[in-house]
């Protein structure tokens, strides 16, 4: 039977084993300033009071009993970065903001769906990279080492406005790229997938993972593409037509129901 767990140890060795192959494999590693100046052009984060363009909230998770729970406003210039950059437990989301919390009736605007799948090895990692290659995975924009697993960002061609009425759509599409990619293929834990909403902050690219100070969480390029929701959306329904997977929540209903409330 294959285990499904690791050593703190194994998980370490395993991440430099995946920092080996991904570099191996010609993705090259980008700076975090770098991921996120792509992930937010210049311009789009607001350079100036009452501009009418959003923000990042950056938070500083800070346990019970160690310290004070933090949230940082990242503008155009992504100065504050800075604050979560190297940190133990940083958290941006793909998001952008009103006001200064990461809360979901101050987000804005949507500029990637990112996938997290955990208790990712090194085969698993290779599973993931021959998928993406051969087409039955969607390939992302960028793939984030997180310690013991990976951050799928998908980028999209143009943020999406976080209206009210598209949560739960928004939702459902999430939940079946998580499905899709999180599985026995790609994970030593496949039945244990972590079902998280549009809102979900991820490891700030360049803070500390789970496994330590030493293994950071890097960015690793892995395409041009850019999405629109209408076409994930396509090609996730088209992965349940073609692939046959029953676990995946999504019906042709959830595509129209998408395309008619953009």
């Amino acid at each position: 039977m294959r285990r499904n767990t690791k050593t703190m140890y194994e998980w370490r060795k395993a991440y430099r084993d995946k920092e080996e192959l991904m570099l191996e494999r010609g993705f090259p590693e980008v700076s975090p300033h770098e991921f996120y100046r792509d992930l937010f052009p210049e311009g789009s984060l607001q350079s100036a009071e009452h501009d009418g363009k959003g923000n990042l909230i950056a938070t500083q998770i800070r346990p019970s009993g160690k310290g004070r729970t933090k949230q940082w406003v990242v503008d155009d210039s992504l100065n504050m970065l800075d604050k979560v950059i190297g940190d133990e437990f940083g958290l941006i989301p793909p998001i952008t903001f009103y006001g200064k919390t990461h809360t979901k009736q101050n987000a804005h605007e949507l500029y990637a769906v990112a996938i997290d799948i955990d208790y990712v090895g090194k085969q698993q990692l290779k599973n993931l990279l021959k998928q993406f290659g051969n087409g039955v995975q969607l390939r992302p924009t960028y793939l984030v080492s997180s310690g013991k697993g990976v951050h799928a960002y998908y980028f999209l061609k143009e943020p999406v406005q976080l209206y009210h009425n598209l949560e739960d759509t928004l939702a459902e599409l999430k939940e079946a790229f998580i499905r899709r990619l999180w599985n026995d293929t790609s994970s030593i834990r496949p039945d244990s997938p972590d079902i998280t909403g549009i809102y979900q902050g991820f490891r700030c690219v360049g803070s500390q993972s789970k496994l330590g100070a030493d293994f950071p969480v890097k960015a690793y390029k892995m395409s041009d593409n850019r999405y629109t929701l209408e076409s994930m959306t396509f090609k996730a329904c088209l992965y349940v037509v073609v692939f046959g997977n029953a676990t995946i929540r999504c019906t042709w209903s959830l595509r129209c129901s998408l395309l008619l409330s953009l």
